[in-house]
């Protein structure tokens, strides 16, 4: 059974989400704020979380960033949950690197589409790949960057970069292509949502992409390791090495 982990301090919304998630045969744990999120997480080992924003003790952008500095959760598929709608704060959690972002009120179904379509996306991560007939494996050396399939390691001299789930989902399908440029409407299939529409899905793969450069940038890249290829899609700088 999938496990998903809700932050959430307001109770009427998050006995909404439980009740909602568990007629989907999800285990639900809730908690008020990040700091319990922190305390969950080791022991509850969730397949995802969904957190609101503005929480007591811990915000949901604090938790996110706590997250994502451990080796153990950065995998973890994120959504952030929140009544914020300015579209500034929805392209901030994007380029934090977030999979997803609902905004409340919500519909059940729209919640129900979000997660499990979180859940279907890292499973594809982490098995074989609709797009490959083999299982992306080995690693592989792209500029400065070292980067493990099995793994799902991004390194640079020595130290991993951490991406999201659906960035090294993004850098795993370039590094497939074996240096040929990708399709934009490719890669935003790995990226589509069912509650975005075209254009949406292609503003969401361009701040994955631009999230992914300044991780790279901040730990000490300085060329562009995913060149745009204007009108067609993106490919890597230079064509990945297998390492033996």
């Amino acid at each position: 059974m999938r496990r998903i982990l809700v932050v959430e301090d307001d109770p009427k919304v998050a006995e909404l989400i439980q009740v909602t998630l568990e007629e989907e045969d999800l285990e639900i744990e809730v908690v008020g704020d990040g700091l319990s999120a922190l305390d969950s997480l080791a022991r509850f080992q969730p397949d995802l979380i969904l957190a609101d924003i503005a929480m007591p003790r811990m915000s949901g952008y604090q938790l996110y960033q706590r997250v994502r500095r451990n080796p153990e959760w950065v995998r973890i598929p994120f959504i952030f949950l929140t009544g914020r709608k300015d579209p500034e704060d929805i392209r901030f959690a994007i380029e934090m690197g977030a999979d997803g972002y609902l905004t409340k009120p919500f519909e059940p179904q729209d919640l129900v589409a979000a997660v499990w379509g979180r859940l279907a996306r890292f499973e594809e991560l982490i098995t074989d790949r609709p797009w490959s007939q083999e299982k992306p494996t080995g690693q592989y050396q792209v500029g400065d960057l070292m980067i493990d399939l099995s793994r799902h390691q991004v390194i640079v001299e020595g130290q991993e970069v951490e991406l999201s789930a659906t960035e090294f989902g993004i850098m795993q399908r370039l590094i497939v292509a074996n240096g040929a440029v990708v399709l934009y409407e490719d890669l935003m299939g790995y990226e589509e949502d069912e509650l975005l529409g075209e254009r949406d899905a292609a503003e969401l793969l361009r701040y994955h992409i631009r999230s992914i450069r300044q991780k790279l940038k901040g730990a000490g890249v300085e060329d562009d390791v995913i060149i745009n290829v204007r009108g067609v899609g993106y490919r890597l700088a230079e064509e990945p090495l297998l390492l033996p």
